[in-house]
């Protein structure tokens, strides 16, 4: 009798278990799914809009994106103009300096790209300038009238200009250096006026720079400078002289330094040319 009247125990049969176990771990599958398709569907709308004119950058980024890939050559062509850093590429084993793909079978046909120092030094550097003279002249071309699509050529299709930015270098590995020789030539005779250019656009950035500094002091109340009072009204007066000892301090370093590095008695237009910056 005492052993029928013990309550009955539910016993857990083998099957059970991971019976159990699917049940729990079905909405976390399902939630996790949802979020990496949710997760994807954002990167390829991301990758979408860069590669098209759906991802419109301000004309503040804008300016800073373009900056941005001016200053990252510059700095790369610096690296390889005084470092002499080939930019040769080795396909197999079967190159002049003895080095060997590992990537390649024994015996494959071999190409070496820019061999004997045909990439290397200024002809590196004119690579990257022409690089960039390419993108920035279809760029132009592009956007020379003034339209809702030269809008969207100028502020999108960020991912498609660096695409084409790297395709257009890798292209010229693969051109002779005579090319390179009458870009030289030419550029020479286009970079005046580029360079007049650029002098225009800084004389304006400088008159605009110090008309909001100054009218900021002449407003009423005048605007603090940060966290530092300005009832005196000439804190953002005082900052843009500060501004301009720099400025002014940084050019005659420049200027030092070009008579310096650059050489006055073998070409005799270095001294002129650098003379007529002051």
């Amino acid at each position: 009798l005492s052993a029928q009247s013990a309550p009955l125990r539910p016993r857990l049969s083998e099957n059970s278990v991971p019976r159990m176990a699917s049940l729990l771990l079905a909405p976390i599958s399902c939630v996790g799914s949802a979020l990496a398709q949710c997760a994807g569907a954002c990167a390829a709308t991301a990758c979408c809009k860069l590669l098209t004119c759906g991802c419109l950058a301000s004309p503040l980024s804008t300016n800073i994106f373009y900056s941005a890939i001016l200053l990252v050559a510059t700095v790369a062509a610096l690296i390889l103009r005084y470092t002499r850093q080939d930019l040769s590429v080795c396909v197999s084993g079967d190159c002049d300096d003895g080095s060997a793909s590992t990537w390649m079978p024994t015996g494959s046909a071999s190409y070496d790209l820019c061999e004997g120092g045909r990439c290397e030094g200024m002809w590196a550097v004119f690579r990257i300038s022409f690089s960039l003279a390419a993108l920035f002249s279809v760029l132009l071309l592009l956007s020379c009238c003034k339209s809702e699509f030269s809008v969207l050529v100028h502020r999108g299709f960020w991912a498609a200009k660096l695409i084409g930015l790297a395709a257009i270098s890798v292209g010229t590995l693969f051109t002779p250096n005579d090319v390179f020789a009458y870009y030289a030539w030419v550029a020479r005779f286009i970079a005046p006026g580029f360079l007049l250019y650029q002098l225009v656009s800084f004389v304006d950035a400088g008159y605009t720079i110090n008309e909001r500094l100054v009218d900021r002091d002449e407003e009423s109340p005048p605007r603090p400078l940060l966290c530092f009072a300005n009832g005196s009204g000439v804190a953002w007066k005082g900052l843009n002289l500060l501004l301009c000892l720099c400025l002014y301090s940084a050019l005659l370093a420049g200027t030092s330094a070009m008579y310096y590095f650059f050489p006055q008695a073998d070409c005799p237009f270095n001294p002129s040319a650098i003379t007529s910056t002051l």
